[in-house]
């Protein structure tokens, strides 16, 4: 094998050696260079990675380390901060816009004479819910839900309350309101019938509120799909008390102690009234009675209006107004005549979507 002399060797390996270090401090001043070439350059990614660190470093806070540093720092927050810009969809102008229902609340019990139950309709859906009757306090919401048997073409009706969400808005509270929430859907009150005639009906519907929100004024017709009404009668529904309850009331707060109360007397007092007065009986004649609403001078009175029919002229026959103290249940002949001036309180409200 041939060698190298010596001199040789040691120059060989000095010159290599010398070789690698230039080429390691070309290649960092070219890299240095080229750093500082591209660090000047608005538009390089490494120009903005930098400035953006630099921002960080400059914005970073120390690190918090107490608690009550850490909630000093928090409440101390600018208003304009405390705010953030919903989200708007751009318009897109090939498309129409929707139109939008207006809605707005209503004062309940200031329609007289809307219809109460389509039975068509009920007939066909076989369930009919009534609008939400919201208490005045913006609370609870009270309604009604119609039932069709097809099996005895019977109808049969009942009655719920619904605790609204008190943490959103009066609109948003009705309109997302669910009814099938869970056990909520608790019938408080039902009409059950208890006799198998076919195209007997018995129905709830809601009269108002209460000013205190302690009560539910309702009316039930009983009658018949093919023969008319034959009677209406008075409930009420008593609340119970949610004085000491929260704003966030509980779920089950107003069925403390809730109770509802038939007053069916009022009928017979009528007929022994007018058989004793103009020997007239009511049992051989289509007649009826309405509740009005609640008094508004004692809102423990229950205002009905009594009425028979004319075949003749065709209109009603005026019988009286009576009153029922719902505390007491005495019944109380009020006026005989329509227009004696008492005041019927209108307290319950309904949410109204219309075209504008």
């Amino acid at each position: 094998m041939k060698k190298f002399p010596a001199k040789k060797h040691k120059f060989l390996i000095l010159f290599l050696t010398c070789l690698i270090l230039f080429q390691g401090a070309f290649q960092d001043a070219f890299a240095f260079k080229l750093y500082n070439i591209t660090d000047k350059l608005p538009w390089s990614d490494a120009a903005k990675q930098k400035r953006l660190q630099k921002q960080q470093e400059e914005e970073t806070e120390p690190m918090v380390q107490t608690v009550e540093e850490w909630m000093e720092r928090a409440t101390d927050v600018k208003m304009e901060h405390r705010f953030s810009e919903p989200y708007k969809e751009e318009p897109n102008p090939k498309l129409v816009d929707k139109l939008e229902w207006p809605t707005f609340f209503e004062k309940y019990n200031n329609t007289p004479g809307s219809r109460e139950l389509n039975l068509e309709k009920l007939m066909l859906d076989k369930s009919v819910r009534s609008q939400g009757v919201i208490s005045p306090d913006f609370k609870l919401m009270a309604y009604t839900e119609s039932y069709y048997h097809p099996s005895n073409q019977q109808t049969s009706s009942a009655f719920f309350i619904y605790p609204l969400d008190t943490m959103k808005g009066k609109k948003q509270r009705v309109t997302e309101a669910n009814v099938f929430a869970g056990a909520r859907k608790t019938a408080l009150l039902s009409s059950s019938i208890e006799d198998l005639r076919q195209f007997l009906f018995s129905s709830f519907t809601i009269v108002d509120w209460s000013k205190d929100n302690k009560m539910v004024l309702l009316k039930e017709k009983v009658g018949s799909t093919i023969e008319g009404v034959y009677q209406t009668y008075v409930w009420v529904y008593f609340l119970g008390d949610t004085k000491d309850s929260d704003d966030e009331m509980d779920e089950t707060a107003y069925l403390n102690g809730a109770y509802g109360k038939k007053y069916d007397e009022l009928n017979e007092i009528i007929k022994e009234y007018w058989f004793s007065k103009d020997r007239l009986n009511l049992n051989h004649y289509r007649w009826d009675i309405k509740p009005l609403g609640f008094l508004s001078k004692n809102e423990n009175i229950v205002v009905c209006t009594a009425y028979t029919y004319d075949e003749k002229l065709k209109e009603h026959i005026f019988l009286g107004l009576w009153g029922i103290n719902v505390l007491t249940g005495e019944n109380t002949l009020l006026s005989e005549t329509l227009n004696d001036g008492f005041e019927i309180s209108t307290n319950g409200s309904v949410l109204i979507r219309r075209l504008p």
